[in-house]
């Protein structure tokens, strides 16, 4: 990284390079700094908290590294965030809950297979997130993270399943065969979930008991 930068600097491009790391040593001073953009490196240690002393940090760049998970401790002044191109596999509440400004999420082209929609709790703010490129697994608590995201009225792009098998090439945010497929799936479940409450209604024992009150309601000496 370079050093001595001025104080005032708003702006630093410091892309197209051969950083791998990123640490707080880096930063100190540059508390005026809104746009970082460190693409295109080969960046795999970003140290946590790394940029907390740039108290104005609006938007920082760092697609097409080599992360395996989102840096920790982020600003929580960041309003975009780009990630694509890296190795991120997870997206964890402990990555985002200091994001409460972020209205940009790139996710593009990483090794996500899953988004819990807990996280999305941590991001009122979000408006637009980019989801292509991932390998997804779509299963049916993918859709209750869908459920969040146009409850809140995100603009996703991408969500292209493939997994399981009979979803391949399927998009989770539109797809209604998926939806469909889950909602028979929990309409099963119920039905299941109902028929073994009523074995063990009538395979309750008689003796003794009155089954037309409550079983609990009575004292034993």
């Amino acid at each position: 990284m370079p050093l001595r930068l001025p104080a005032r600097l708003q702006k630093l491009d410091c892309s197209n390079n051969l950083i791998r790391q990123v640490t707080a040593q880096d930063f100190q001073g540059l508390r005026n700094l809104r746009h970082l953009f460190l693409d295109n490196n080969a960046v795999s240690l970003f140290e946590a908290g790394a940029l907390q002393r740039c108290a104005q940090l609006s938007n920082l760049a760092l697609e097409q590294n080599l992360l395996i998970s989102i840096p920790l401790r982020l600003p929580d002044t960041l309003a975009r965030l780009d990630l694509k191109g890296n190795d991120i596999r997870d997206v964890g509440e402990q990555e985002l809950k200091d994001l409460k400004q972020l209205q940009v999420l790139n996710l593009r082209n990483n090794k996500i297979s899953s988004l819990d929609c807990k996280v999305l709790e941590y991001l009122p703010r979000l408006r637009h997130l980019y989801l292509d490129g991932n390998p997804w697994n779509c299963t049916c608590d993918l859709l209750r993270t869908r459920k969040v995201l146009m409850a809140k009225g995100t603009d996703v792009k991408g969500g292209q399943c493939v997994a399981p098998i009979g979803s391949q090439g399927e998009s989770w945010m539109s797809s209604q065969k998926i939806l469909q497929q889950c909602e028979d799936d929990l309409s099963s479940a119920e039905r299941i979930k109902e028929a073994r409450k009523k074995m063990k209604t009538d395979d309750f024992p008689s003796v003794g008991i009155n089954v037309d009150d409550d079983y609990y309601d009575y004292e034993i000496d």
